[in-house]
């Protein structure tokens, strides 16, 4: 990726939603069985509650992600200040840009009875911003697009809101096991 293309995305994506649903925009409800079908992770580690948009023109979904109180990570990060890890958020943005993938290749925002998970691996972080605090009880909106994929790899730009403050950005690689 260009790094001025780069820096003009995070400058951009810190300000305003990096997706704005349009008329090819689909109001959808994607639940955690249809994306367990989509994800290899499983509880604890599966971050994405659910999908309610899919814009298959745009290359960009909606997704969402309650944060539990309960969450062990907040015992130790931190026990007076209870905050989410960046780390988590990452892999949050990261696990609805697979869902995003999927969609995409397919060119539906159906969820096949037979479809399987995809093998991925985290490839490279190009950057990541943390604005703002993720604390236990939070509401997320996780908005995923697309901005490149050759069937090996994907790169995807995620952003995360609570309510309509932007808490964090980020853009990322992964690669696909299974098309090597």
């Amino acid at each position: 990726m260009d790094p001025e293309e780069l820096k003009a995305l995070m400058r951009s994506g810190k300000r305003r939603p990096i997706y704005e649903p349009g008329e090819a925009t689909l109001d959808v409800s994607v639940g955690r069985p249809e994306i367990e079908r989509l994800l290899p992770h499983r509880d604890p580690f599966l971050f994405v509650d659910s999908i309610s948009k899919v814009d298959l023109e745009q290359g960009a979904l909606t997704a969402h992600r309650t944060i539990d109180p309960k969450d062990p990570v907040f015992v130790g990060h931190f026990p007076e200040y209870p905050i989410y890890p960046g780390v988590l958020q990452l892999e949050t943005m990261g696990q609805a840009g697979i869902c995003l993938t999927h969609f995409l290749r397919q060119g539906t925002t159906d969820v096949a009875a037979d479809a399987k998970p995809v093998d991925v691996r985290a490839f490279k972080i190009h950057s990541a911003l943390f604005i703002d605090e993720v604390g236990p009880g939070h509401e997320l909106t996780v908005d995923a697009k697309l901005l490149s994929d050759d069937s090996m790899t994907a790169v995807c730009l995620g952003q995360i809101r609570r309510g309509t403050t932007i808490v964090s950005l980020a853009v990322m690689e992964v690669y696909f096991v299974d098309e090597a």
